[in-house]
């Protein structure tokens, strides 16, 4: 559910708020929010790359499915936060999951 939050907005700001809903002929409001989804969306990209949040903490603050913030970084050319062991480990639990995992069934032709 959305919230409601009031909020003082510097002379600067208002200024860009304005110029984009002229530009794109859009309300004031949706502008705000348009403007506020793009800082998460940077923000998840920084703390990404400084390697405080994972890829899909990333993806859950900028609001994004993970391939999509996959795009965005690979964009920006950030590179991945995965340590060579973490691959392993992971690739070790595919593997582990392959073995344990109930044979499919044949289709006929």
């Amino acid at each position: 559910m959305d919230a409601v939050k009031t909020l003082r907005v510097p002379p600067e700001l208002l200024r860009a708020i304005r110029h984009r809903a002229r530009r794109e002929r859009l309300d004031e409001s949706t502008v705000i929010r348009q403007l506020i989804a793009l800082g998460a969306r940077e923000y998840a990209l920084r703390l990404y790359q400084e390697g405080t949040i994972t890829l899909g903490e990333a993806a859950d603050l900028a609001d994004l499915p993970v391939r999509e913030m996959l795009e965005a970084l690979w964009d920006r050319g950030i590179r991945g936060n995965v340590t060579a062991g973490q691959e392993r480990e992971a690739l070790e639990n595919v593997l582990r999951l392959a073995r344990t995992a109930p044979p499919r069934p044949r289709r006929r032709s």
